[in-house]
């Protein structure tokens, strides 16, 4: 574990900055696991970067870092377009002031290109991610959606059709429907699934309804 968590007693700890401090030690042991796991410890499957702390010293900004297969693109305009492979990918995490709370949900951004259904391949808002998190709760913990996350690069989730919640990336989530189910090309990440934590209970204040999220397996 980070010997800077060490430093916070977790009784001197309230409100945000005491959730703040746990999610960093969930995020911090669960990269450290995947750490002492890897065959190469110096590229582990799944590791973090602080980019901001707050005046208490607590994270505020990470920068996580998935090395999984995942597609990134796609080649050329042909139809049916064959899917381009990566295995680095970089995303942000922006808690804001008010996180956490309804209105104060984290922000999620891709800052290397994935092509994936809901996640905003182009435009203005690109690289955002669509994690349904009011359906999720606000308890849902920065360690559960990071995974959640990983399960969308290898396409153990994802949801392309066209029904509520909806594709964050329309013209992702049509290659999807067209051209990477028939062709059997995004069924690449579904031999070996990583362990992932049981979605938390929803909030009382939010109404529960439950996105249609398909999975596919080998």
């Amino acid at each position: 574990m980070n010997e800077t968590i060490n430093n916070y007693n977790q009784k001197d700890l309230s409100g945000r900055d005491a959730r703040l401090w746990k999610e960093w030690k969930e995020l911090d042991t669960l990269c450290a696991k995947r750490k002492a796991s890897s065959a190469n410890p110096r590229q582990p499957s799944l590791s973090y970067i602080i980019r901001r702390k707050n005046v208490m010293g607590l994270p505020t900004e990470y920068e996580i870092w998935y090395r999984v297969k995942s597609i990134v693109g796609v080649k050329g305009n042909t139809i049916p377009r064959e899917p381009i492979f990566g295995h680095l990918h970089k995303m942000s995490i922006v808690l804001p002031n008010n996180y956490p709370s309804a209105d104060g949900n984290p922000i999620f951004t891709f800052r290397t290109d994935i092509w994936h259904p809901n996640i905003r391949y182009s435009g203005s808002f690109k690289g955002h991610v669509c994690l349904t998190i009011k359906e999720m709760g606000v308890l849902a913990s920065l360690k559960d959606l990071v995974l959640r996350v990983e399960q969308y690069l290898k396409y153990q989730l994802y949801h392309a059709q066209n029904t509520y919640p909806y594709p964050e990336d329309q013209n992702v989530a049509e290659w999807v429907r067209e051209e990477g189910e028939p062709n059997g090309w995004v069924r690449f990440g579904q031999d070996k699934p990583e362990p992932v934590a049981p979605t938390p209970q929803k909030s009382e204040e939010v109404k529960e309804n439950k996105p249609v999220i398909k999975s596919r397996t080998i």
